[in-house]
């Protein structure tokens, strides 16, 4: 199997930019609370507070909990079809997991590579390095044998770090975005996603993509269930990110007895279920000379659901083409289907509506457009 000077070794976790990260996320932080200042406007804090190495591990328990039917559903999807899956890559194929944190997951794919004898290389793409030293450590563990067909080994960095890093890999690629990674955004924004890795894609390239389908009012006591069953770890998770917030601040912005935690769901412009944060006083930012007024809400960590036309305009907009489907067991969309030889060649794997395998765009082809079902958008 033959890989570019430049990948990693087994085992190996490499710095592609995530050494530079930490002023990245204190800048986003302090715009968006500028953005409050300025604006009065309702500005999101940075998912990436969340995710520092005591904010994954906090989540890889979450994420593994009996209500937490994503986690379960994604699994199950990657047993039934990782062997659909291997007869659409090449062998020598290099997985790039973006987002990657807990492996559980993604090793029930590196089995199906194992069990079918394909030689492949994984990198997963993480901003935790403790998180990926320690994924890599376990999977080293399982893929260390001599006959082992898979490699292993982390990349440190952003996403934007990320598409700069893949370009140099010369082999065939199957990218990854398990659990709504790329997708769980509003739909313009989450096809923004879509269309920057799209944009580094090759013809012979796939990606295989998560996204939640679960839609209100249906499945509103199971969305609801997924994010309120487990209060006690959803609160230290919080509390991290208020931490990490006030180690890049330098003083301390959030304080738990400043804020109310809050959540809703929202039917319109799209399923989302949403976490917020009141002030309860005014808070004070003074290394900003500014202040968070009394009532103002903060969004944090909101979660989007789409259904299968958002999922189909998505693509199509982003230039990616439907080839195949499938579906967990119990899912109201029951049947296969094809839409083959059209735009980016990605998998699309959702667990309400099922997995979605698509095919970059071949210019001879007519072109194909489709119609979100989200109000204002064609």
């Amino acid at each position: 199997m033959v890989f570019t000077s430049e990948s990693p070794g087994h085992g190996e976790v490499v710095d592609i930019g995530g050494s530079a990260m930490h002023d990245k996320v204190g800048d986003n932080l302090r715009h968006a609370l500028m953005a409050v200042d300025k604006h009065g406007e309702m500005p999101t804090l940075p998912d990436e507070l969340l995710y520092d190495d005591i904010g994954l591990a906090i989540w890889n328990e979450i994420i593994f909990t009996d209500q937490f039917y994503q986690t379960r559903e994604e699994m199950a999807l990657l047993d039934a079809h990782g062997a659909d899956i291997i007869a659409r890559v090449k062998p020598g194929v290099s997985m790039i997991d973006l987002g990657a944190g807990d492996t559980r997951k993604v090793e029930r794919l590196l089995a199906a590579f194992e069990a079918a004898r394909m030689p492949a290389k994984y990198l997963a793409l993480d901003i935790s390095k403790k998180s990926l030293e320690a994924n890599i450590g376990k999977l080293l563990k399982t893929h260390s044998a001599s006959d082992c067909n898979v490699k292993c080994a982390g990349l440190w960095g952003t996403f934007e770090d990320g598409q700069d890093y893949v370009q140099g890999i010369k082999t065939p690629r199957l990218f990854l975005s398990l659990g709504s990674v790329l997708c769980n955004d509003p739909f313009l924004k989450a096809l923004a996603h879509l269309r920057s890795w799209a944009q580094v894609m090759r013809p012979d390239d796939l990606l295989l993509i998560g996204m939640d389908g679960h839609l209100l009012p249906k499945d509103k006591d199971k969305i609801w269930a997924a994010y309120h069953s487990q209060d006690g770890l959803y609160r230290e998770f919080f509390i991290n990110g208020f931490d990490h917030a006030n180690r890049l601040a330098g003083e301390t912005w959030f304080r738990e007895e400043d804020w109310d935690f809050e959540a809703q769901l929202e039917k319109e412009p799209t399923t989302r279920h949403r976490f917020f944060f009141r002030a309860r006083r005014d808070v004070k930012l003074r290394k900003l000379g500014g202040v968070i007024a009394k009532g103002q809400e903060l969004d944090w960590f909101d979660s989007h659901k789409h259904g299968l036309e958002n999922i189909q305009a998505m693509c199509s907009k982003a230039g990616l083409s439907i080839i195949d489907v499938w579906q967990p067991d119990g899912s109201e969309f029951s049947e296969s289907w094809r839409w083959a030889g059209k735009l980016k060649s990605a998998t699309l794997l959702t667990t309400n509506a099922g997995q979605y395998l698509l095919k970059i765009k071949d210019p001879r082809e007519p072109r194909e457009d489709a119609d979100s079902g989200v109000s204002g958008l064609s």
